[in-house]
């Protein structure tokens, strides 16, 4: 399903490529190094194609993204802060202008599958932008978000 949808929504488009699945102890690691379950959604995302090179993260550049994020961030806020307006969050995908799309991982540490947002790297602010990824996928490519 995402792989066809990707395949069609990006026919023509130079710098995306849709990837190869995504081998199961991969997503399990990238799992691990977020510190939250994936939705089964991503999951499924990822077993039929490893991101795009575009929009969706690979596994392996979803904690390269989250390393990242833990590194620096921690210097501009409080390690509650940090927790709530960066940490709790699942990032799958980028705008490549330093936002995330994400699902919010709620207090009781499940993920939030009713939406998924954009998250702000600049006000650390979220805001519904699709469904699903599907959707997401599908607004992204049709220029709507």
């Amino acid at each position: 399903m995402y792989r066809e949808l990707l395949e069609k929504l990006t026919a023509g488009n130079q710098w995306a490529n849709v990837q190869e699945p995504c081998p199961e102890e991969e997503i399990q690691r990238a799992e691990e190094y977020v510190g939250f379950t994936f939705p089964k959604e991503l999951k499924a995302m990822l077993r039929e194609t490893n991101g795009d090179n575009w929009l969706l993260l690979s596994a392996e550049r979803i904690i390269s993204h989250v390393k990242g994020n833990r590194e620096m961030f921690p210097e501009y806020l409080d390690p509650d802060e940090f927790e709530e307006k960066v940490n709790r969050f699942v990032f799958f995908a980028t705008n490549g202008c330093g936002d995330y799309y994400c699902y919010r991982v709620l207090d009781n540490g499940e993920t939030d599958t009713s939406a998924i947002y954009i998250w702000e790297h600049e006000l650390f602010e979220v805001r519904e932008v699709a469904k699903d990824i599907a959707d997401l996928i599908t607004k992204y490519y049709n220029d709507e978000v």
